[in-house]
């Protein structure tokens, strides 16, 4: 990474020194990538509301700013409490936050999740997931996932499924379902709802399956007694039998594939099913992109102070996403997008040229 930044920094440099009368605006991706070797420190704090998904990292982002910027803090707020930045799927009630600006924070997706006690493994096709949720395959056993699982019965037994579903998860995945069949994804015994908690679907019981976002299904899984197999949705048979696994590699994968429109106040996201994914740093091959995706956004709310806008620059930072642990973050070019717009009025890192 390191050596990554100062040959960034070499080539803005050059670019600057090559050019005369004006100053070129810096390139997003070399912002971001010299930002990480300092922060940016504001005294003030910042009202971060955010759902419970984020639950876990609000504390670890506190307390990892309060080492690097002490006298700059970040206070998580429930809803009706007025808020500063706002991270979620949903835009945020306006009592709550009048969002002036939004740009991509994270990244979150659909999972279809099987709560199977015998099971080592689930594998299903387009076709078997649209069965069960519209009530044409009612049985564990049913040819259908048999053959999508190389012939092996997964289990028997009537299948439970669970009805209640996030409404972002479910566009994501029949977005996906069409892409991939030419046809509509029916779900009809799924019943989608905003703003979707763990508490709202209860407990998985043996022989459910759910279509849940990737978020939920880890925030249960820390404290489910019978954890749920996420299926991985087999594509193409002959290409990938076992089919594309809604991991933390497959939903990066298919962030790459995610394109943008930016204007001076927002980043907004388009997945191109048919890009080419980018490999991750240090691999020549891109693992296969699981593409039932959507973006969890960092909203700014009213006039942004330069406090609020180190904060979300803090908060989008490479080791800040790291801290996240129930949803993925950005790829690297699509934080730096991010990252230009909520930067907006605070100070540019200077570019100095590596020494001789």
């Amino acid at each position: 990474m390191f050596a990554k930044i100062l040959r960034l920094a070499a080539v803005a440099a050059i670019a600057s020194i090559s050019l005369t009368a004006c100053t070129p605006p810096m390139p997003p991706e070399v912002k971001a990538a010299l930002l990480e070797q300092t922060y940016t420190c504001i005294d003030g704090n910042a009202n971060v509301l955010s759902t419970e998904i984020m639950a876990d990292a609000i504390p670890s982002l506190q307390g990892a700013m309060s080492g690097n910027c002490p006298t700059m803090t970040i206070t998580g707020v429930e809803a009706g409490t007025p808020a500063d930045i706002a991270v979620g799927s949903y835009a945020p009630g306006a009592s709550d936050c009048a969002v002036t600006s939004s740009v991509p924070y994270a990244l979150d997706g659909a999972v279809v999740t099987a709560t199977l006690s015998q099971a080592a493994g689930l594998a299903l096709s387009p076709n078997t997931v649209a069965g069960i949720f519209d009530g044409t395959i009612t049985n564990w056993d049913d040819a259908a996932i048999t053959k999508d699982n190389a012939g092996v019965v997964t289990a028997t037994g009537p299948i439970e499924v669970v009805p209640v579903t996030d409404k972002l998860a479910l566009a994501s995945f029949a977005s996906w379902y069409k892409q991939l069949t030419g046809k509509v994804f029916n779900a009809s015994l799924l019943k989608p709802k905003s703003k979707l908690t763990v508490g709202d679907i209860g407990t998985l019981a043996d022989g459910s399956i759910a279509l849940l976002p990737y978020s939920i299904f880890s925030v249960y899984s820390v404290s489910a007694l019978t954890i749920p197999l996420p299926a991985a949705i087999v594509e193409d048979p002959k290409a990938n039998p076992t089919g594309v696994l809604p991991d933390l590699a497959g939903i990066q994968s298919a962030g790459t594939q995610l394109e943008f429109t930016k204007t001076g106040t927002n980043v907004s996201v388009k997945l191109n099913y048919s890009l080419k994914p980018t490999a991750p740093q240090g691999s020549d091959v891109a693992p296969a992109p699981y593409q039932a995706i959507y973006p969890v956004s960092m909203d700014l709310c009213g006039k942004p102070s330069k406090t609020v806008r180190a904060v979300a620059r803090y908060m989008l930072r490479a080791d800040a996403q790291g801290i996240l642990t129930t949803l993925v973050p950005l790829p690297e070019s699509l934080r730096a997008e991010s990252l230009d717009v909520v930067s907006v009025g605070l100070p540019n890192p200077k570019v100095t040229a590596p020494a001789n």
